[in-house]
């Protein structure tokens, strides 16, 4: 049985807090320019990022959520600490270790300790801030077509809110410039049912796109905008969804297909359409990550070899110009069903083998700082 490992040391979000407040340097970049990167946050792992450091990733996709940071209309509260889905990751409780002490703001992370996390020196990594879901205040109904019943962190704003997402994105950019160097607008707005986006592409250009230009006037670099993070890329998709007028400056789509030689033909699709298409500047894939065979209720990838599937299509992004950086997902799961677990940690931290896979045969690392205990594929 691996050895759990202990909550996150106090001290090092103390340490870290004037980074968010004081001037700096700009925002760590990926090394190079191309983000070989993993969605998620450490959670209760103290070590978690030091792991995939270790392991060679370099960037970090941290999802922040406008709904539990700006409960009142124009009164973003920073430090109140909140639990979302992914702190649950599919299990009916938080990740063993999460703080919460009952009290209102007392459970869960903040968005600054959220922010800190992946900052830590001496190596700190770069960071994608993906911000979403709209606070009950600024909630308009849903277009037609989608449920009544939709989420309600998925509505569009309402009348007379229509600037209320951009006028957060600008405040995300002024408190965090100097530690994140992108800004994603939204997540999945094409999602099946509307369960991420329950507004029409037009009011997902005015309300969501839009609000790239607030990051462009936050006085940041590089302050990037990456958009619109599509569940079914194509050509024809971006084309629908964006406003080529908005200084957005990735393209992004999650890659989702039922098995590796999918995932790989889609690259290559959209990296042909990118090439041939002056308008893209190039594209990140913010989600991807294999699951075992035969599973039918889990998004894919499915493979046999999840580590090698996933460092198959780690290897056709970077040797697809189009292709600028990818963020694996996971950094952890603790998914209840365990043939669906994409995460390179288990829910106590313990090392899965496709982390030593990863390293070894994506980033050449021959030398790890650690030893991969295989409690998973």
């Amino acid at each position: 049985m691996p050895a759990r490992r202990s909550g996150l040391r106090g001290c090092a979000l103390g340490v870290l807090w004037p980074l968010l407040v004081a001037a700096g340097p700009p925002a760590p970049m990926p090394p190079g320019g191309f983000a070989g990167g993993i969605t998620g946050l450490p959670r209760a792992l103290d070590v978690a990022l030091d792991d995939v450091r270790g392991a060679g990733f370099d960037a970090l996709r941290i999802f922040l959520r406008w709904d539990k940071i700006e409960t009142v209309e124009g009164a973003p509260d920073w430090t109140c600490k909140y639990v979302t889905h992914a702190d649950h990751d599919g299990a009916s409780d938080p990740w063993p270790g999460i703080p919460c002490d009952g009290t209102p703001c007392g459970c869960g992370y903040s968005a600054d300790e959220r922010v800190t996390m992946a900052a830590r020196d001496p190596q700190r990594l770069a960071v994608l801030l993906t911000i979403v879901g709209t606070p009950a205040w600024a909630r308009g109904r849903p277009a037609a077509g989608c449920p009544i019943d939709a989420p309600g962190s998925a509505l569009p704003p309402r009348r007379g809110k229509e600037s209320a997402f951009r006028d957060f994105v600008a405040a995300v950019a002024r408190r965090y410039g100097t530690i994140a160097y992108a800004f994603e607008l939204w997540n999945e707005p094409d999602l099946e049912a509307c369960v991420a986006w329950a507004g029409t592409r037009q009011q997902y250009r005015e309300m969501i796109l839009s609000a790239a230009t607030a990051v462009k006037s936050a006085g940041i670099a590089p302050g990037l905008v990456v958009a619109p993070t599509l569940e079914n890329p194509s050509g024809a998709a971006m084309d629908a969804w964006m406003d080529w007028s908005q200084p957005v400056d990735v393209l992004s789509f999650n890659l989702y297909t039922t098995d590796v030689p999918a995932a790989l033909a889609k690259i290559d699709e959209m990296n042909a359409w990118c090439r041939a298409n002056p308008r893209c500047p190039g594209f990140y894939i913010t989600e991807f990550g294999a699951q075992r065979t035969g599973v039918s209720n889990c998004p894919g990838p499915r493979t046999g070899r999840p580590g090698a599937g996933d460092v198959a299509i780690m290897k056709r992004c970077r040797k697809r110009r189009g292709c600028i950086g990818f963020f694996l997902y996971a950094l952890s799961d603790q998914n209840p069903h365990e043939e669906c677990d994409r995460g390179l940690l288990d829910t106590h931290g313990c090392r899965k083998r496709r982390l030593c896979t990863i390293a070894r045969k994506f980033f050449g690392l021959t030398a790890l700082p650690f030893t991969c205990a295989g409690c998973g594929p």
